[in-house]
């Protein structure tokens, strides 16, 4: 749940005021039932809870040297993905052509 959304409903609670969970959705960008289930909790006085997220490694770890060098090169993301492929990535040909267009937007 959203710490945000949470502390907007604690104020509501505190006011004694009934929210519009759609009006308040729209604004924070969250779903109505998100709204209301940080209404039932801050009602209920439990704190929000605040989960972390997982960060998860990229199939193009340690790929990435390979990668910049040959597009530095000149080479397509094609040859690319096919060299890395005989280098025993696993990963398929988007992530290696979004990974180039990344690349050359930075050049």
């Amino acid at each position: 749940m959203r710490k945000d959304v949470y502390e907007r409903m604690k104020y509501f609670v505190l006011e004694k005021i009934k929210p519009n969970y759609s009006a308040i959705a729209r604004q924070y960008g969250v779903d109505p039932r998100t709204v209301k289930a940080a209404y039932l909790r801050a009602q209920s006085g439990k704190t929000a809870v605040i989960r972390k997220r997982r960060s998860r490694r990229s199939k193009l770890d340690g790929y990435q040297d390979i990668i910049e060098d040959k597009y530095t090169a000149g080479c397509s993301a094609r040859s690319i993905y096919d060299f890395i492929v005989e280098k025993g990535f696993t990963g398929k040909y988007t992530i290696v052509k979004d990974y180039c267009r990344r690349f050359r937007k930075v050049q």
